[in-house]
Parts: structure tokens; C-alpha cells; sequence
């Protein structure tokens, strides 16, 4: 899969080269991304939880997460706890930042208001990960990443964001898992 959006995303630029200086600014000497970072999941913690507690009253129960991450739980493989854990906390963030914020993000600007930029893509971001129940909570963690991008113009900031996120959440679900288990 990333192959073929990778693949896209060169033929889709390939004809921009040589690139806008300000697109995919990975620079750990540029500005104070980590704290944009650090302070973006400090914003979106409460706000991503309330929009949740919302959300659960609309589905009530229902919807649903990712199954690899419940056949991940319960396979009780360490090694692949690993891997789940380093592919979702390091690689998604890596991946998804670059082509949601920084291609998409960046290229509708283009088109759009900057507000407007950050709203569709965090919607397309949420509506990417296949789970009609949980769009509301994942739209307002993309609009969260989206603004630390725009403000901080590194992707560093909203990777950085990305990965605390799911570092976070995964680690509370292999911790509930575990307990649940016992």
C-alpha cells in the first residue's frame, strides 16, 4: 500500500520539481517543533477525549477500532506486539504526516483558505481510516495535527504529535488488555 501511494504522490509531484522550498520541511534546526509537538498532544488529549465522550453517545457502543490491533491483544506474541506497536507509534506517524500535511495539507492551500486546507484534510485523514464510528474523534486530531503543522511549517512538529498519540493510545489498550487478561 505505501508503495502505491508513494508511487502517486511522486507522479503527482514529479511535475512540480524542483519543489516549494516551504513542502515537507523535516528540519530539526528549524524553529521549536518539539514543543509544538509536545504542546499540540497536550491540546488534543482533551479535546480528541471530549469529542469521544460525544461520539459514544451518537454510536452508542457501536462502531468499531482496528482488528489487527484486537488479534494483536489477544495473540499475546510479544514479537508482534512489537512490531504492532513500532509500525503504528514510528511508521504510520512517518507516513501519514508526509502525505496528509505535508502533500495534502500543503496542496490544498492551493485552492483553499488555510483553515479550509486543515479541515479537509483532516476529514480525508479520518475518513482514511475506515471507521465511520470514530471520524468525529479522528477529524479533530487531524484539525490539531494540521494546525501544528501550519503554525510550525516542520513536519517534524506533527510527527512527533502523530507518534506521542499513538504511542499513547496503544500503550493504554496493551496495558487494559493486559489487565483484562489477568
Amino acid at each position: 500500500m505505501a508503495i502505491g501511494v508513494l508511487s502517486f504522490l511522486y507522479l503527482c509531484l514529479k511535475s512540480f520539481a524542483p519543489l516549494p522550498a516551504d513542502w515537507f520541511q523535516l528540519s530539526p534546526a528549524k524553529g521549536r517543533w518539539y514543543l509544538w509537538g509536545i504542546g499540540g498532544y497536550l491540546a488534543a488529549y482533551p479535546l480528541v477525549l471530549l469529542v469521544s465522550l460525544v461520539n459514544q453517545q451518537i454510536w452508542a457502543g457501536q462502531g468499531g477500532s482496528n482488528p489487527l490491533l484486537t488479534l494483536a491483544l489477544e495473540n499475546q506474541d510479544n514479537v508482534a506486539l512489537i512490531f504492532f506497536f513500532v509500525t503504528a507509534a514510528i511508521a504510520a506517524p512517518i507516513f501519514e504526516e508526509i502525505f496528509f500535511r505535508g502533500f495534502l495539507m500543503t496542496s490544498l492551500t492551493r485552492f483553499m483558505p488555510g483553515w479550509g486546507a486543515v479541515l479537509a484534510s483532516a476529514f480525508i485523514f479520518a475518513a482514511a481510516h475506515l471507521s465511520l464510528a470514530e471520524i468525529l474523534p479522528l477529524m479533530t486530531l487531524g484539525t490539531v495535527l494540521g494546525f501544528v503543522y501550519g503554525r510550525s511549517r516542520n513536519l517534524l512538529a506533527s510527527i512527533l504529535l502523530h507518534s506521542l498519540w499513538n504511542s499513547g493510545t496503544l500503550l493504554s489498550l496493551f496495558l487494559l488488555g493486559s489487565a483484562l487478561r489477568a
